[in-house]
């Protein structure tokens, strides 16, 4: 099982508009609440092109993992967004259940 989500798409809108709502929270409220992010301030960022959250999961057990959207120009006077989600390991304490074999 893969430990990474990577998805593209892309917008009839300029990179400086779709930067905005990747990075200003008053409009990525709008498509991504701050419910859904573990800290609401970015853990990286990279100024007019990539900006990354920490984000967990509403429900048991919680998850938490890093996604990060990358904005582009696609050369046509639109945008690509990439989206890549990594989940993060979990911890060596976590207490999970662990299937043996026989």
């Amino acid at each position: 099982m893969s430990d990474e989500i990577d998805m593209e798409f892309t917008f009839d809108a300029p990179p400086e508009k779709v930067w905005r709502a990747v990075s200003i929270a008053q409009y990525r409220e709008r498509w991504l609440p701050g419910t859904d992010l573990a800290q609401e301030e970015p853990v990286a960022v990279e100024e007019g092109s990539a900006v990354s959250y920490r984000m967990r999961d509403v429900l048991p057990p919680h998850e938490e993992s890093v996604v990060t959207f990358s904005v582009t120009a696609d050369g046509r006077g639109g945008t690509r967004l990439g989206i890549v989600q990594q989940m993060r390991p979990a911890p060596a304490n976590a207490n999970d259940t662990v299937m043996l074999a026989a």
